[in-house]
């Protein structure tokens, strides 16, 4: 209590003996393993008068001594302004379990083009590799999660290793590769998401996706290959493990962009784990105790 408003007396206090009638008991655990602690607004990057920030959740406790394995969360906004606060509870739990969790904010599409969004994701790693130490995480065991279009950045993270126009001087001498990826109805292939049925028309030049390239996306072929995470994909690479998982009534990005990146992955003999959600919609009726189990599984086995 250093630093305590009030005035401390240096005294032992014993246990309490007291046990009245009907009093029900239960232990405590001194080392708080199930703990966790939360660091709102950490600034890891500026640009100019712009500062990028991230939230971080993480164990806390003499029962948690870590190093943690790093859990990257990237918050799904049609690469628009994110709540990087917006899924802090579900990922709560990540924390209790072991990890330090961090929810990154990016550049969005009002204030710079692709590739900005997946150059700030990997800047935050990296930032956060460099903190190591501070954090209490273990750099080595790194993985990255994100939904809709976090999905899409979570999956470009993964496959793009190596690009090096994705990369800024910042937190250089750190890597920005990854253990495993877990993507929540991501788009992989930005081209053909008119070709199956969506509230969005993602050919129209006001569409997510028209802001992220720049212009009309079919008109901007080029740029739209170059934001397709499809495109770094190949058999002579070595990648880490995919999770994918997509609703089967999503009416935002449509089914068929998980079974296009699915099938590229298998393709490209790449490990790769497919879930279709049977009554999810773009992040309604998704978020359950069972789909968050399969993902707690399949970081438990590759982080």
């Amino acid at each position: 209590m250093a630093g305590s408003p009030y005035k401390l007396l240096d005294v032992e206090v014993p246990a309490d003996l007291t046990s009245p009638a009907g009093m029900l008991e239960i232990f405590g655990d001194k080392n708080e393993k199930y703990s966790a602690a939360y660091i709102p607004d950490i600034e890891y990057v500026r640009y100019g008068e712009r500062a990028l920030k991230l939230n971080l959740l993480r164990p806390k406790g003499a029962g948690a001594r870590g190093p943690h394995p790093l859990l990257v969360y990237i918050q799904g906004s049609a690469w628009r302004p994110q709540n990087i606060y917006n899924n802090i509870p579900q990922l709560a739990d990540f924390a209790h379990q072991g990890y330090v969790v961090a929810s990154v904010e990016y550049r969005h599409t009002l204030e710079a083009r692709f590739p900005a969004q997946i150059q700030d994701v990997k800047a935050a790693i990296r930032f956060l590799r460099s903190n190591a130490g501070k954090y209490n995480l273990d750099p080595a065991r790194v993985a990255v999660w994100g939904d809709s279009s976090g999905g899409h950045l979570a999956v470009m993270t993964g496959v793009s290793g190596g690009v090096t126009e994705f990369d800024t001087p910042d937190y250089a001498a750190e890597s920005s590769l990854v253990s495993a990826v877990v993507d929540f109805y991501g788009p992989s292939d930005l081209l053909q998401m008119s070709k199956f049925p969506s509230k969005i028309d993602h050919d129209d030049v006001s569409s997510p996706e028209s802001f992220l390239v720049g212009g009309p996306i079919q008109e901007n072929k080029e740029k739209a290959a170059q934001a397709n995470p499809i495109t770094y994909l190949s058999p002579d690479k070595t990648l880490p493990p995919f999770l994918i998982m997509h609703g089967d009534q999503d009416d935002q990005v449509p089914f068929n962009q998980s079974v296009l990146l699915y099938e590229a992955l298998k393709e490209a003999r790449q490990n790769v784990t497919f879930y279709k959600v049977k009554g999810g919609g773009h992040g309604v009726a998704f978020w359950t105790p069972e789909v968050l189990e399969v993902v707690r599984k399949f970081l438990a086995a590759y982080v």
